[in-house]
Order: C-alpha cells, then structure tokens, then sequence
C-alpha cells in the first residue's frame, strides 16, 4: 500500500482535484454544442466551466499548501462523482443534443457532487477540509439552482409557444 493510499485526506484532496478538471472539460464541451444555436445555454456551461477551473486551482492550491507538489493526475477519478450522465452516447456527436437534455445532466452532476461534498463534510475530522468541502457543496447548490431556473424557463417558453 503507497502513502497516498494510506493517507485518505490527500487521496480525497486528489480526486476532488480530478473531478473539477474533468468537469471543467466536459462542460466546456457542452457549451461547444450550443455555440451559434442558443447562447443562453452555451453562457451557463461557460461560466460553469470556468467555475470548475477555480474550484479546481483552489483545491491544488489547498493540497500544495497540505502535502507538497501535486502529483500528476492522469485519467479519471475512482469514482463518477459529477460528470453529466448523458443517455445519448452519440449526443456529442450527431448534435442531437437538446438544451434540456444538456441542462438537465448537469442538473444531475451537480446534484452528485453536492452530495459527493456533504458526504465528506461528515468523513472528515479536519476542520479546514470540512470548511472547504461546504464551500464547495455550496457552490455546488448554486449550480443546481442555477440550473433548475433554467430549466423552469425553458419549460415556460415551450408552453408559451405551443399556445
């Protein structure tokens, strides 16, 4: 057993470090989609990328700041803790896509990692990663919010319509 599996704050740390990275790519991919097609959406998976970024940079700066260098990270987390499920494999792809579709997997990510962070709120005895987990539970919240508002207006404009 190495170190870093032994030490369950860094391995935490690291994976928090790895999932924000690759939301931050996935998200941006999602904005890719709606570029020129609807830029409410491709505004909200912009600055939700950009989010994730931050959140990342904070957490490697904890970790730096804890342990030392961050050691490279290469692949995916353990765990799928908040990358959009997407029912359409070839969504991507085939620009089949919808804005609900895409609003509503990241609904479902981010209600993933809040509860991801809540959970290690309680994990954890550290008072300064339990402050930085409910910080980013909190975040977390906003982006839940923000994306149930959106949906709710997207629902509203496609009953406005169809009237």
């Amino acid at each position: 057993m190495t170190a870093l599996e032994q030490d369950p704050l860094r391995e935490t740390l690291l994976r928090a470090i790895q999932i924000e990275r690759r939301n931050a790519e996935l998200y941006e991919s999602l904005a890719q989609i709606f570029d020129d097609y609807d830029d409410s959406v491709k505004n909200i998976f912009v600055a939700m990328a950009e989010e994730e970024r931050q959140h990342g940079a904070d957490l490697k700066q904890r970790y730096r700041a804890r342990f030392g260098p961050v050691p490279m990270l290469i692949g995916d987390p353990k765990e799928v803790i908040e990358a959009p499920d997407l029912p359409d494999g070839e969504a991507l792809i085939f620009d089949s896509m919808t804005p609900e579709k895409a609003l509503l997997a990241g609904l479902h990510a981010e209600e993933a990692a809040r509860h991801f962070y809540s959970v290690e709120v309680t994990r954890t005895s550290d008072p300064e990663l339990q402050q930085l987990y409910r910080e980013l539970g909190d975040f977390e919240e906003t982006h839940v919010q923000l994306l149930q508002d959106k949906l709710a207006e997207s629902k509203r404009n496609a009953n406005a319509t169809s009237r």
